[in-house]
Protein backbone atom coordinates (compact mmCIF):
# COMPACT_ATOMS: atom_id res chain seq x y z
CA UNK A 1 0.00 0.00 0.00
CA UNK A 2 1.66 3.23 -0.99
CA UNK A 3 1.53 6.09 1.53
CA UNK A 4 -0.58 9.00 1.43
CA UNK A 5 0.51 11.81 -0.43
CA UNK A 6 0.82 15.34 0.94
CA UNK A 7 -2.69 16.49 0.25
CA UNK A 8 -4.03 13.59 1.97
CA UNK A 9 -1.44 13.69 5.31
CA UNK A 10 -3.23 17.53 5.21
CA UNK A 11 -6.55 15.96 5.55
CA UNK A 12 -5.48 13.36 8.21
CA UNK A 13 -3.19 16.05 10.23
CA UNK A 14 -4.90 15.76 13.58
CA UNK A 15 -4.13 19.42 14.29
CA UNK A 16 -7.21 20.27 11.96
CA UNK A 17 -9.23 19.21 14.62
CA UNK A 18 -8.77 22.77 16.63
CA UNK A 19 -9.58 24.39 12.68
CA UNK A 20 -13.01 22.52 12.50
CA UNK A 21 -13.77 23.14 15.84
CA UNK A 22 -13.49 26.28 15.36
CA UNK A 23 -15.54 26.70 12.46
CA UNK A 24 -18.11 24.77 14.84
CA UNK A 25 -18.44 26.84 17.36
CA UNK A 26 -18.25 29.73 15.18
CA UNK A 27 -21.03 28.24 13.14
CA UNK A 28 -23.50 27.76 16.45
CA UNK A 29 -22.43 31.34 18.08
CA UNK A 30 -23.11 33.11 14.58
CA UNK A 31 -26.68 31.32 14.16
CA UNK A 32 -27.41 32.10 18.08
CA UNK A 33 -26.85 35.80 17.67
CA UNK A 34 -29.01 36.16 14.56
CA UNK A 35 -26.76 36.07 11.37
CA UNK A 36 -28.89 35.61 7.85
CA UNK A 37 -28.42 32.16 6.73
CA UNK A 38 -27.12 33.23 3.75
CA UNK A 39 -24.37 35.81 5.08
CA UNK A 40 -23.88 32.58 8.01
CA UNK A 41 -22.87 30.49 4.73
CA UNK A 42 -20.69 32.67 3.17
CA UNK A 43 -18.22 33.77 6.29
CA UNK A 44 -18.17 30.27 6.66
CA UNK A 45 -16.72 28.96 3.54
CA UNK A 46 -14.40 32.47 3.67
CA UNK A 47 -12.84 31.03 7.18
CA UNK A 48 -12.43 27.48 5.80
CA UNK A 49 -10.76 28.82 2.85
CA UNK A 50 -8.34 31.30 4.69
CA UNK A 51 -7.76 28.30 6.95
CA UNK A 52 -6.90 26.10 3.92
CA UNK A 53 -9.63 23.73 4.01
CA UNK A 54 -10.47 24.51 0.72
CA UNK A 55 -13.09 21.46 -0.16
CA UNK A 56 -15.71 22.70 2.69
CA UNK A 57 -19.00 22.73 2.11
CA UNK A 58 -21.40 24.64 4.14
CA UNK A 59 -25.14 24.52 4.77
CA UNK A 60 -27.30 26.50 6.86
CA UNK A 61 -31.01 26.87 7.79
CA UNK A 62 -32.96 28.23 10.70
CA UNK A 63 -32.65 25.30 12.38
CA UNK A 64 -30.20 22.93 11.23
CA UNK A 65 -26.29 23.87 10.17
CA UNK A 66 -24.13 20.99 8.55
CA UNK A 67 -20.75 21.33 7.65
CA UNK A 68 -18.36 18.76 5.42
CA UNK A 69 -14.73 19.14 5.02
CA UNK A 70 -12.44 17.09 3.41
CA UNK A 71 -12.28 15.31 -0.51
CA UNK A 72 -15.31 13.13 -1.34
CA UNK A 73 -13.89 9.55 -0.57
CA UNK A 74 -12.62 11.32 2.93
CA UNK A 75 -15.29 13.83 3.77
CA UNK A 76 -16.13 14.25 7.22
CA UNK A 77 -19.46 15.62 8.10
CA UNK A 78 -20.75 17.32 11.12
CA UNK A 79 -24.39 18.68 12.29
CA UNK A 80 -25.47 21.36 14.07
CA UNK A 81 -29.10 21.55 16.00
CA UNK A 82 -30.24 24.91 16.26
CA UNK A 83 -32.82 27.08 16.35
CA UNK A 84 -34.14 30.97 15.32
CA UNK A 85 -33.58 33.39 17.75
CA UNK A 86 -33.42 37.07 17.91
CA UNK A 87 -30.66 39.24 16.96
CA UNK A 88 -27.62 40.36 19.35
CA UNK A 89 -25.54 42.59 17.20
CA UNK A 90 -22.58 42.93 19.65
CA UNK A 91 -22.40 39.59 19.71
CA UNK A 92 -22.24 39.86 15.35
CA UNK A 93 -19.84 42.88 16.02
CA UNK A 94 -17.48 40.49 18.01
CA UNK A 95 -17.50 37.64 16.08
CA UNK A 96 -16.71 39.70 12.74
CA UNK A 97 -13.58 40.79 14.89
CA UNK A 98 -13.06 37.52 15.79
CA UNK A 99 -13.49 36.07 12.08
CA UNK A 100 -11.36 39.29 10.44
CA UNK A 101 -8.33 38.68 12.62
CA UNK A 102 -8.38 34.95 11.78
CA UNK A 103 -8.55 35.22 7.89
CA UNK A 104 -5.95 38.19 8.36
CA UNK A 105 -3.48 35.37 10.12
CA UNK A 106 -3.29 38.14 13.06
CA UNK A 107 -5.04 35.68 15.36
CA UNK A 108 -4.04 31.97 16.11
CA UNK A 109 -7.29 29.32 15.92
CA UNK A 110 -6.71 28.46 19.80
CA UNK A 111 -6.58 32.41 20.52
CA UNK A 112 -9.76 32.38 18.14
CA UNK A 113 -11.36 29.31 20.49
CA UNK A 114 -10.66 31.32 23.44
CA UNK A 115 -12.26 34.49 22.21
CA UNK A 116 -15.41 32.41 20.88
CA UNK A 117 -15.55 31.03 24.65
CA UNK A 118 -15.89 34.29 25.91
CA UNK A 119 -18.41 35.85 23.26
CA UNK A 120 -20.52 33.26 24.44
CA UNK A 121 -19.94 33.29 27.98
CA UNK A 122 -20.14 36.92 28.23
CA UNK A 123 -22.89 38.45 26.40
CA UNK A 124 -23.93 42.32 26.40
CA UNK A 125 -25.98 43.12 29.55
CA UNK A 126 -28.28 45.85 30.53
CA UNK A 127 -29.67 46.89 33.40
CA UNK A 128 -33.29 45.78 33.02
CA UNK A 129 -34.36 49.27 33.64
CA UNK A 130 -32.66 50.47 30.76
CA UNK A 131 -33.83 47.64 28.29
CA UNK A 132 -37.79 48.58 29.75
CA UNK A 133 -36.95 51.65 29.12
CA UNK A 134 -35.82 51.27 24.97
CA UNK A 135 -39.32 49.35 24.67
CA UNK A 136 -41.19 52.70 25.89
CA UNK A 137 -38.84 54.57 23.75
CA UNK A 138 -39.07 52.82 20.98
CA UNK A 139 -43.04 52.79 21.16
CA UNK A 140 -43.31 56.41 21.46
CA UNK A 141 -41.01 57.12 18.46
CA UNK A 142 -42.90 54.88 15.85
CA UNK A 143 -46.02 56.33 16.02
CA UNK A 144 -45.33 59.61 14.48
CA UNK A 145 -43.87 57.21 11.19
CA UNK A 146 -47.38 55.24 11.74
CA UNK A 147 -48.95 58.94 11.61
CA UNK A 148 -49.93 59.50 15.31
CA UNK A 149 -49.91 62.91 17.32
CA UNK A 150 -48.93 63.66 20.41
CA UNK A 151 -51.68 61.57 21.93
CA UNK A 152 -50.00 58.18 20.41
CA UNK A 153 -46.73 59.20 21.18
CA UNK A 154 -47.54 59.25 25.10
CA UNK A 155 -50.10 56.00 24.68
CA UNK A 156 -47.20 54.42 22.65
CA UNK A 157 -44.62 55.21 25.29
CA UNK A 158 -46.84 54.00 28.30
CA UNK A 159 -47.63 50.52 25.73
CA UNK A 160 -44.32 50.11 25.07
CA UNK A 161 -43.59 50.13 28.66
CA UNK A 162 -46.01 47.13 29.71
CA UNK A 163 -44.68 44.85 26.23
CA UNK A 164 -41.40 45.48 27.33
CA UNK A 165 -42.12 44.40 30.93
CA UNK A 166 -43.92 41.01 29.53
CA UNK A 167 -40.73 40.40 26.99
CA UNK A 168 -38.49 40.81 29.89
CA UNK A 169 -40.28 38.30 32.04
CA UNK A 170 -41.07 36.18 29.53
CA UNK A 171 -37.50 35.47 28.17
CA UNK A 172 -36.02 34.65 31.47
CA UNK A 173 -36.70 31.21 30.29
CA UNK A 174 -36.54 29.39 27.34
CA UNK A 175 -40.06 27.83 27.86
CA UNK A 176 -41.88 30.95 28.10
CA UNK A 177 -39.76 32.25 25.05
CA UNK A 178 -42.63 31.09 22.48
CA UNK A 179 -45.07 32.95 24.56
CA UNK A 180 -43.64 36.47 24.24
CA UNK A 181 -45.66 37.59 20.56
CA UNK A 182 -49.13 36.14 22.03
CA UNK A 183 -48.85 37.77 25.29
CA UNK A 184 -47.25 41.56 23.66
CA UNK A 185 -50.10 41.53 21.49
CA UNK A 186 -52.55 41.20 24.21
CA UNK A 187 -51.14 43.50 26.46
CA UNK A 188 -50.43 46.09 23.55
CA UNK A 189 -54.43 45.77 22.20
CA UNK A 190 -55.82 45.97 25.64
CA UNK A 191 -53.19 48.41 26.89
CA UNK A 192 -54.09 50.62 24.14
CA UNK A 193 -57.89 50.54 24.05
CA UNK A 194 -57.75 51.09 27.55
CA UNK A 195 -55.70 54.08 27.51
CA UNK A 196 -58.19 55.29 24.73
CA UNK A 197 -61.14 54.52 27.45
CA UNK A 198 -59.73 57.02 30.05
CA UNK A 199 -59.91 59.70 27.73
CA UNK A 200 -56.42 60.32 26.04
CA UNK A 201 -58.14 59.58 22.79
CA UNK A 202 -55.08 58.22 20.98
CA UNK A 203 -55.94 56.13 17.88
CA UNK A 204 -55.72 52.37 19.69
CA UNK A 205 -54.37 50.21 16.00
CA UNK A 206 -51.55 53.14 15.73
CA UNK A 207 -50.01 52.58 19.20
CA UNK A 208 -50.47 48.40 19.15
CA UNK A 209 -48.80 48.73 16.06
CA UNK A 210 -45.91 51.31 17.19
CA UNK A 211 -45.70 49.49 20.58
CA UNK A 212 -45.16 45.78 19.00
CA UNK A 213 -42.47 47.00 16.52
CA UNK A 214 -39.73 45.36 17.91
CA UNK A 215 -41.90 42.16 17.40
CA UNK A 216 -42.80 42.76 14.15
CA UNK A 217 -40.88 39.74 12.32
CA UNK A 218 -39.70 42.64 9.16
CA UNK A 219 -36.52 41.12 9.11
CA UNK A 220 -37.18 37.36 8.63
CA UNK A 221 -39.48 38.04 6.32
CA UNK A 222 -37.21 39.48 4.17
CA UNK A 223 -34.24 37.58 4.29
CA UNK A 224 -36.91 34.54 3.72
CA UNK A 225 -38.31 36.22 0.63
CA UNK A 226 -34.50 37.06 -0.27
CA UNK A 227 -33.51 33.30 -0.38
CA UNK A 228 -36.18 32.25 -2.00
CA UNK A 229 -35.38 34.49 -4.52
CA UNK A 230 -31.42 33.36 -4.56
CA UNK A 231 -32.59 29.53 -4.58
CA UNK A 232 -32.07 28.87 -1.04
CA UNK A 233 -35.17 27.24 -0.96
CA UNK A 234 -35.01 25.27 2.21
CA UNK A 235 -33.69 28.36 4.29
CA UNK A 236 -36.27 30.71 2.58
CA UNK A 237 -39.19 28.67 3.50
CA UNK A 238 -38.57 28.33 6.68
CA UNK A 239 -37.67 31.94 7.45
CA UNK A 240 -40.71 32.87 5.33
CA UNK A 241 -42.85 30.31 7.62
CA UNK A 242 -41.52 31.46 10.75
CA UNK A 243 -42.06 34.98 9.95
CA UNK A 244 -45.27 33.87 9.68
CA UNK A 245 -45.88 32.09 12.91
CA UNK A 246 -44.28 35.26 14.62
CA UNK A 247 -47.30 37.52 12.86
CA UNK A 248 -49.95 34.62 13.62
CA UNK A 249 -49.36 35.03 17.52
CA UNK A 250 -49.07 38.12 17.13
CA UNK A 251 -52.29 38.98 16.09
CA UNK A 252 -53.90 36.23 17.80
CA UNK A 253 -52.50 38.00 20.83
CA UNK A 254 -53.80 41.49 19.67
CA UNK A 255 -57.70 39.39 18.66
CA UNK A 256 -57.28 38.16 22.79
CA UNK A 257 -56.91 41.84 24.02
CA UNK A 258 -59.33 43.48 21.93
CA UNK A 259 -62.11 41.18 22.48
CA UNK A 260 -61.66 41.78 26.50
CA UNK A 261 -61.54 45.44 26.04
CA UNK A 262 -64.34 45.41 23.27
CA UNK A 263 -66.35 43.25 26.01
CA UNK A 264 -65.44 45.64 28.90
CA UNK A 265 -65.25 49.14 27.55
CA UNK A 266 -67.04 48.61 24.35
CA UNK A 267 -65.72 49.34 20.71
CA UNK A 268 -63.44 51.82 19.42
CA UNK A 269 -62.94 52.34 15.60
CA UNK A 270 -59.65 53.56 14.42
CA UNK A 271 -57.51 52.90 11.67
CA UNK A 272 -53.41 53.26 10.94
CA UNK A 273 -52.50 56.17 8.87
CA UNK A 274 -49.99 56.58 6.09
CA UNK A 275 -49.02 60.53 7.19
CA UNK A 276 -47.16 62.82 5.62
CA UNK A 277 -43.45 63.22 5.38
CA UNK A 278 -42.29 65.88 8.11
CA UNK A 279 -39.38 66.81 9.76
CA UNK A 280 -40.62 65.42 13.39
CA UNK A 281 -40.50 61.44 11.78
CA UNK A 282 -36.78 62.36 11.40
CA UNK A 283 -36.35 63.38 14.72
CA UNK A 284 -38.81 60.33 15.54
CA UNK A 285 -36.65 58.02 13.72
CA UNK A 286 -33.27 59.62 15.70
CA UNK A 287 -34.97 58.18 19.22
CA UNK A 288 -36.15 54.93 17.81
CA UNK A 289 -32.17 54.27 16.71
CA UNK A 290 -31.42 55.00 19.94
CA UNK A 291 -34.29 52.19 21.30
CA UNK A 292 -33.05 49.81 18.38
CA UNK A 293 -30.02 49.82 20.13
CA UNK A 294 -30.78 48.76 23.28
CA UNK A 295 -33.51 46.21 22.23
CA UNK A 296 -31.39 44.81 19.89
CA UNK A 297 -28.22 44.42 22.11
CA UNK A 298 -25.74 46.64 19.98
CA UNK A 299 -22.96 48.49 21.79
CA UNK A 300 -23.25 52.02 22.62
CA UNK A 301 -20.32 52.76 19.98
CA UNK A 302 -22.92 51.51 17.37
CA UNK A 303 -25.55 54.03 18.32
CA UNK A 304 -24.70 56.80 15.73
CA UNK A 305 -24.62 53.96 13.06
CA UNK A 306 -28.26 52.36 13.81
CA UNK A 307 -29.60 56.07 14.42
CA UNK A 308 -28.00 56.98 11.07
CA UNK A 309 -29.86 54.33 9.24
CA UNK A 310 -33.17 54.59 10.87
CA UNK A 311 -33.27 58.62 9.78
CA UNK A 312 -31.42 57.04 6.43
CA UNK A 313 -34.41 55.09 5.64
CA UNK A 314 -37.43 57.07 6.64
CA UNK A 315 -36.29 59.80 4.57
CA UNK A 316 -34.71 58.11 1.76
CA UNK A 317 -38.90 56.38 1.53
CA UNK A 318 -40.40 59.39 1.99
CA UNK A 319 -38.73 60.82 -0.73
CA UNK A 320 -38.76 57.75 -3.26
CA UNK A 321 -42.33 56.86 -1.98
CA UNK A 322 -43.43 60.30 -3.35
CA UNK A 323 -41.56 60.28 -6.82
CA UNK A 324 -41.82 56.58 -8.15
CA UNK A 325 -44.51 55.01 -5.74
CA UNK A 326 -45.14 52.87 -2.53
CA UNK A 327 -43.07 50.07 -4.01
CA UNK A 328 -40.43 51.54 -6.10
CA UNK A 329 -39.58 53.89 -3.18
CA UNK A 330 -39.37 51.30 -0.98
CA UNK A 331 -37.05 49.50 -3.17
CA UNK A 332 -35.18 52.67 -3.50
CA UNK A 333 -34.39 53.10 0.49
CA UNK A 334 -33.67 49.39 1.07
CA UNK A 335 -30.94 50.00 -1.94
CA UNK A 336 -29.61 53.12 0.28
CA UNK A 337 -29.39 51.29 3.21
CA UNK A 338 -27.66 48.15 1.52
CA UNK A 339 -24.99 50.76 -0.02
CA UNK A 340 -24.54 52.54 3.48
CA UNK A 341 -23.99 48.76 5.72
CA UNK A 342 -21.48 47.99 2.70
CA UNK A 343 -19.50 50.89 2.76
CA UNK A 344 -19.99 50.80 6.46
CA UNK A 345 -18.30 46.95 6.49
CA UNK A 346 -15.23 48.36 4.18
CA UNK A 347 -14.51 51.60 5.49
CA UNK A 348 -15.11 51.17 9.34
CA UNK A 349 -14.53 47.65 9.17
CA UNK A 350 -18.29 47.10 11.29
CA UNK A 351 -20.73 44.47 10.06
CA UNK A 352 -23.39 45.74 8.00
CA UNK A 353 -25.94 44.52 10.03
CA UNK A 354 -26.03 47.01 12.07
CA UNK A 355 -27.81 49.22 9.80
CA UNK A 356 -29.33 46.96 7.36
CA UNK A 357 -31.63 45.36 10.74
CA UNK A 358 -32.32 48.97 12.28
CA UNK A 359 -32.86 50.02 8.60
CA UNK A 360 -35.45 47.11 7.76
CA UNK A 361 -37.07 47.97 10.99
CA UNK A 362 -37.91 51.38 9.89
CA UNK A 363 -39.78 50.17 6.50
CA UNK A 364 -41.28 48.04 8.80
CA UNK A 365 -42.58 45.19 6.44
CA UNK A 366 -43.97 43.36 9.09
CA UNK A 367 -46.38 45.91 9.95
CA UNK A 368 -48.19 45.51 6.09
CA UNK A 369 -48.62 41.41 7.45
CA UNK A 370 -49.65 42.64 10.49
CA UNK A 371 -52.26 44.51 9.43
CA UNK A 372 -53.72 42.01 6.58
CA UNK A 373 -53.84 39.44 9.37
CA UNK A 374 -55.73 41.63 11.44
CA UNK A 375 -58.45 42.75 8.47
CA UNK A 376 -58.95 38.80 8.00
CA UNK A 377 -59.19 38.47 11.88
CA UNK A 378 -62.45 41.16 11.73
CA UNK A 379 -63.77 40.20 8.62
CA UNK A 380 -62.44 42.45 6.49
CA UNK A 381 -61.13 39.60 3.80
CA UNK A 382 -61.11 41.44 0.58
CA UNK A 383 -59.18 44.30 2.35
CA UNK A 384 -56.82 41.56 4.33
CA UNK A 385 -55.68 39.85 1.23
CA UNK A 386 -54.90 43.37 -0.65
CA UNK A 387 -52.87 44.30 2.44
CA UNK A 388 -51.53 40.73 2.61
CA UNK A 389 -50.05 40.79 -1.14
CA UNK A 390 -48.65 44.63 -0.65
CA UNK A 391 -46.99 42.97 2.37
CA UNK A 392 -45.09 40.11 0.19
CA UNK A 393 -44.61 43.51 -2.27
CA UNK A 394 -42.99 45.47 -0.05
CA UNK A 395 -40.56 42.59 1.21
CA UNK A 396 -39.96 41.87 -2.05
CA UNK A 397 -38.50 45.22 -2.90
CA UNK A 398 -36.63 45.25 0.38
CA UNK A 399 -35.12 42.02 -1.07
CA UNK A 400 -34.27 42.91 -3.99
CA UNK A 401 -32.91 46.06 -2.82
CA UNK A 402 -30.68 44.45 -0.64
CA UNK A 403 -29.01 42.37 -2.98
CA UNK A 404 -28.90 44.41 -5.89
CA UNK A 405 -26.50 46.75 -3.30
CA UNK A 406 -24.32 43.38 -3.11
CA UNK A 407 -23.89 44.17 -6.70
CA UNK A 408 -23.37 47.40 -7.17
CA UNK A 409 -20.62 47.24 -4.19
CA UNK A 410 -17.41 45.35 -5.28
CA UNK A 411 -17.38 42.03 -3.71
CA UNK A 412 -13.75 42.99 -2.06
CA UNK A 413 -15.60 45.75 -0.50
CA UNK A 414 -18.31 43.97 1.57
CA UNK A 415 -15.86 41.14 2.93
Amino acid sequence: MSAPDESERAELDPANESTVEFLLRFARIAHRAGYPTADLEERLGLLAEALGLDAAQISATPTLVELSFGSLPRQRSYALRVRPTTVDLDAIERLEDVARGVSERRIAVDAALELLSEIEAKPLRRWWCVELGAYGLAGAAVTPVLGGGWREVVAGAVVGLLVGGVALLARRTARAEPMVAPLAGAVASFGAASIAQLGLAASPDTVTLAALITFLPGMALTIGVRELATEHLQSGVANTANALVQLLGLVFGVGVGRSLAAHWFGVVQHTVSRPDFTSTQLVAALAAGIAFTVTLRASLKAMPAMCAATILAVAVSAVGRSLFGPAAGTFVAALAIGLVGGLLASRLRRPSLVVIVPGVLMLVPGSTGFNSLLQLLTGNTVTGIDAGFNAFVTAMAIAYGLMVSTVILPSRLVR
